[in-house]
């Protein structure tokens, strides 16, 4: 399943996956990583103001 991962960063600049397959926080709260088919990519949750994703990525199938 494919969705959307928005993040917008401290300095309110937005970052938006349209292909996000996955999304996880590091257990040290350190890094959310967003996982797409073409790439990975890792940010540090100090730069980031909040972030968001398609609600029907938690529906129960």
């Amino acid at each position: 399943m494919q969705y959307w991962v928005k993040v917008t960063f401290v300095d309110n600049k937005e970052l938006e996956f349209k292909d996000a397959i996955r999304h996880t926080i590091s257990d040290d709260m350190e890094i959310l990583e967003v996982d797409t088919p073409k790439e990975v990519t890792i940010i540090p949750l100090k730069q980031i103001k909040y972030f968001s994703c398609d609600a029907g990525v938690f529906a129960k199938s």
